[in-house]
């Protein structure tokens, strides 16, 4: 049976609104075009506050299995660890650093115009803060999940579409029908199915358990053992990194004035004090004081839990350890080395939401209006490989112009085309021969 196309613009005509019952912080919106889905809202948990080794475990079992609503908790409270929050701060900022462009997917009549409209259009229909929770969400649990939905415009007549982050908590796979389904706040657990043009699912590193790729996996003992960690060497701090001073007086001076007054001395000692130590005839006839603090290393094994920990984090974040190692390596090489390993993972990430976005939110959004399909790239490529495409597409260009001066006819289009040239139309007009 040949599926119904979507709906295309109708200038002037409002979809009727959805008759649901509204909620505080519900999801307002109008049915999506094509399946007439009206938006859900997302059920609500409590923040993770705290997490034992016992519950860690069974989350990361439940992970496993599909179920996110523990999970998607335990990434959240796992922000609080420093090396965690500062992996992904270099995650993220190199991610949202890279600008967003617009190509016109073909050379037919009105794509300029609407990959123009998409452009002027996108920062509302993607926001900064959306693009960060979805790529955090990608990074932790293996997955981003995301709800577009259309709304009225008055202005414009027609529907327009907000791309809002869903929680990773509300989510579950059920891998039997392999379906992915959502907790709402209304209709409790619905099937969805991403792409439809009301589901963004960003998961680019796998299609049949993109959760197993999530960084919480390898991540999350590391985490609860640093906090352990740090916990247990405050109170080591507080009992070994605070000495006591060992007074010595003579057998019976405690009810003496001068030795009550010895006593009196030492307790309210405060910075360069200065107390009076009678001096007798032998050691026991004599005060004396004595500071007495331990002298042992257990510390360092709280230093290894964490160092370790941070380094482990960092590896399953940034892919490499090596820029926070350099003191330790004493090179810079190895810096670069871990630079460049980081720019390849977030040069995959930026590919893989490209086409995410475009696929769930730009092709709707074309099909929608009738329009050319325009294709959304964030552009990650380093500075390096343009330069080598620039010179791969001059030298190529030299060979046509060689070839045809020697009077053989070259497919100028498909030359263009092979070297990375977007034509904006197959008719290439050749220039006069020499």
């Amino acid at each position: 049976m040949t599926p119904t196309p979507p709906p295309k613009r109708v200038r002037g005509t409002k979809p009727a609104a959805p008759d649901v019952a509204m909620l505080p912080g519900a999801v307002q919106g109008d049915p999506t075009p094509g399946t007439g889905a009206t938006p859900a809202t997302p059920s609500q948990q409590e923040p993770l506050a705290t997490t034992t080794v016992a519950a860690l475990r069974a989350m990361l079992d439940e992970h496993d299995r599909g179920i996110f609503v523990r999970s998607g908790l335990l990434a959240d409270l796992m922000r609080r660890d420093p090396d965690i929050y500062g992996a992904l701060q270099q995650r993220l900022t190199a991610l949202l650093s890279h600008p967003v462009c617009f190509d016109a997917a073909d050379g037919t009549p009105g794509a300029l115009e609407a990959r123009d409209e998409l452009a002027a259009d996108w920062a509302r229909i993607l926001t900064p803060g959306a693009a960060c929770d979805l790529a955090t969400d990608e990074i932790l649990m293996g997955f981003g999940l995301a709800q577009v939905v259309w709304r009225w415009h008055d202005e414009h007549h027609a529907m327009r579409q907000t791309v809002e982050p869903w929680p990773s908590h509300a989510v579950e796979y059920d891998r039997f029908f392999c379906r992915w389904y959502v907790l709402t706040a209304t209709a409790g657990r619905i099937a969805i199915t991403p792409g439809d043009g009301q589901w963004l699912l960003f998961a680019p590193r796998s299609d049949r358990a993109p959760w197993l790729w999530g960084a919480i996996r390898p991540t999350a003992q590391w985490y609860l053992r640093g906090d352990y960690a740090a916990g247990d060497a405050s109170r080591s701090a507080e009992v070994t990194g605070s000495p006591i001073w060992k007074a010595s007086m003579p057998l019976g001076a405690r009810l003496s004035d001068e030795g009550k007054g010895f006593i009196r001395s030492l307790r309210t000692m405060g910075r360069n004090a200065v107390i009076p130590i009678p001096k007798g005839r032998t050691a026991e006839e004599s005060y004396d004081v004595e500071l007495v603090q331990a002298q042992v290393d257990a510390y360092r094994i709280f230093e290894f839990l964490m160092r370790a920990g941070g380094g482990k984090i960092r590896l399953a974040i940034l892919g490499q350890d090596l820029t926070s190692q350099n003191n330790s390596v004493g090179t810079n090489a190895s810096s670069s080395t871990g630079e460049n390993v980081t720019r390849a993972v977030v040069e995959a990430q930026a590919r893989g939401l490209s086409a995410c976005v475009t696929a769930a939110v730009a092709d709707p959004r074309a099909a929608y209006l009738g329009a050319p399909r325009t294709r959304v790239r964030i552009d990650a490529e380093p500075e390096a490989d343009r330069k080598a495409a620039a010179e791969a597409q001059t030298a190529e260009a030299a060979a046509v112009t060689a070839w045809e001066v020697l009077g053989v006819d070259v497919d100028v289009a498909h030359h263009a085309a092979k070297a990375g040239v977007h034509l904006r139309s197959t008719t290439i007009t050749k220039a006069p021969a020499p």
